[in-house]
């Protein structure tokens, strides 16, 4: 099943900016609703799910809420979806008519257990049996003003259901909607810089880019990894603490930095200290460190698997392409002080040479733009290195409680 299908996942925010759940995003073959919500197969459902909603957030493994679209015809079928109610929000779509087919279809998902979700919504007085029965509202801001968007807030108010702002592009939109009085929110809005004029980078900060910039030199070394890391107690603690646990299941204890660097190897300690360097940035929302490990791990995983490239330089490639968004400052500026080659920063820059196509392809990947992937990789090995990335990212950040 998984050959024929592209799946992403969207994170959905609260208003603290914590992920309380993904919408699945998909392109397949024999649309994916059939396979995930048809299909008599409910543990194979189970499982692919798991692999899109599990997540290791605040100190413990969570799996979250899926949202999944669901189409006319799933809606008006007797079919009821054999999956936990718990863990899934069916999404009814925009431009269904309502008639008494959909009326009795979501007010049997109700009775069911499920939770309704109104996808894209505009008002209107035929909708007002259907918005009885859901729990959520979602409104895309971008296909309304600001003066649309109030009536609709103030029209669905009475109904008392969630309100879910969706197409959130910036903070100042996402502050907008919150005092709004929205409870949700969608959108690739954390993985953009909010620019401060004259940011200074505080010294935890200034000790990341300095790293950053040794470990995307190829010819780096044991001794220059370990004198910048020793600037950090912290990050030389926790590196000791992940080298001596029970993941690498060493015989005896290892005391020394310089030991562990050459014990792990350059590779290892790379992908080590850039985990750990993100996860430690106070002040920005989880996802937006698990989106990065994601592209980063994604481009490793596809640049190995292609002539020509290296899958540690593809790492590092994505790990500094997502600097800007941690950090708050332009991704000119950080190239100025993490010294690439300039075959990397013209594919940060401008989506330029083979890393550039790679980047750009695992983007698209991520946030279901299916119809701009390039034929560089193929949708199997896409899809492939997306759920291996997802499966790590939550392993790995187990190790770094």
């Amino acid at each position: 099943m998984a050959q024929d299908i592209l799946m992403a996942r969207q994170p959905i925010y609260d208003q603290h900016l914590n992920v309380v759940a993904y919408e699945l995003l998909y392109r397949s073959k024999d649309s994916l609703q059939n396979n995930l919500i048809e299909d008599g197969n409910s543990a194979t459902s189970q499982v692919l799910l798991n692999n899109y909603t599990s997540i290791y957030q605040s100190g413990k493994l969570t799996k979250l809420p899926a949202f999944i679209n669901l189409t006319k015809e799933m809606v008006k079928s007797d079919q009821i979806p054999e999956l936990s109610r718990q863990h899934i929000v069916l999404e009814i779509l925009e431009g269904m008519e309502v008639d008494d087919e959909l009326i009795s279809g979501v007010q049997r998902f109700v009775d069911e257990g499920y939770k309704v979700a109104l996808d894209d919504f505009i008002y209107s007085p035929e909708y007002d049996p259907i918005i009885r029965m859901a729990h959520i509202v979602k409104l895309d801001i971008l296909e309304m003003t600001d003066e649309e968007l109030v009536r609709h807030v103030k029209i669905l108010k009475p109904f008392g259901v969630t309100l879910l702002a969706e197409k959130i592009e910036t903070q100042a939109e996402f502050e907008r909607c919150h005092a709004l009085g929205f409870k949700l929110f969608q959108g690739y809005f954390l993985c953009r810089p909010q620019l401060v004029q004259g940011k200074q980078l505080n010294s935890n900060e200034i000790v990341m880019v300095e790293l950053m910039s040794a470990l995307a030199d190829p010819n780096v070394t044991p001794a220059s990894i370990e004198r910048i890391v020793k600037k950090d107690p912290q990050l030389t603690f926790r590196i000791l603490r992940i080298v001596n646990s029970s993941f690498y299941n060493l015989i005896r204890k290892i005391d020394s930095l310089e030991e562990a660097i050459v014990l792990l190897g350059i590779s290892e300690v790379k992908r080590w200290c850039a985990l750990i360097a993100f996860s430690d940035q106070n002040g920005k929302p989880e996802e937006l460190t698990r989106h990065t490990l994601v592209r980063a791990r994604m481009c490793e995983i596809l640049a190995e698997e292609s002539d020509g490239m290296s899958g540690s330089t593809a790492f590092m490639m994505g790990v500094v392409s997502g600097l800007d968004a941690l950090l708050d400052i332009p991704i000119e500026d950080i190239l100025e002080q993490v010294f690439l080659t300039e075959e990397i920063e013209l594919a940060i820059l401008m989506g330029e040479g083979n890393y550039g196509q790679l980047l750009t392809n695992v983007d698209n990947l991520i946030q279901g733009r299916w119809n701009h992937l390039s034929a560089l990789q193929t949708e199997q090995a896409l899809s492939e290195s997306y759920i291996n990335s997802l499966q790590w990212v939550t392993e790995i950040s187990e190790k770094m409680i």
